[in-house]
């Protein structure tokens, strides 16, 4: 469940930036996870990002469900609002708010989360960001499969 979680909020990250194109997402790893209850936990990712523009680059909203087999699975939201400066490349905290949606999904299909195919998993969603100036950029996603997603960051 942690690699899906990870896997999913690297692939809102790389896919808001692909639409900058001069900006680039080197290095997407889990930081941190801490269980918030038995059905949430916030999780930490730490990203190195280029940005070679003139404007500082924010992160301002995620918004996405992941589903299994069609049905709400779990949502992931942004605690927080991370950015990277002009001109620069730098690391990134973006801490992101995992909630479980159906945990008597994860109960019944086996609490062995490597058996579970990435094939019976769809993302929809929205990442917004921003630029100085004003300029927002929202990138939406309904129902990408999470295998394809997987493999656009590998």
């Amino acid at each position: 469940m942690r690699r899906i979680m990870l896997l999913l909020a690297a692939s809102l990250l790389l896919a808001g930036c692909a639409g900058y194109s001069e900006i680039r997402v080197e290095e997407v790893r889990l930081g941190s996870f801490r269980f918030n209850g038995t059905s949430s936990a916030t999780i930490g990712l730490e990203a190195t990002v280029d940005n070679p523009t003139r404007y500082t680059i924010a992160l301002e909203e995620v918004d996405a469900v992941l589903l299994r087999g069609g049905k709400d699975f779990a949502r992931f939201s942004l605690e927080g609002k991370p950015s990277v400066a002009p001109r620069s490349t730098s690391g990134v905290s973006i801490p992101v708010k995992a909630s479980v949606l159906d945990p008597v999904g994860i109960i019944t299909s086996g609490l062995d989360f490597g058996s579970w195919a990435l094939d019976d998993f769809t993302v929809s969603g929205k990442a917004v960001f921003s630029a100085d100036g004003g300029m927002k950029k929202t990138v939406r996603m309904k129902n990408v499969p999470l295998k394809e997603i997987v493999e656009s960051i590998k």
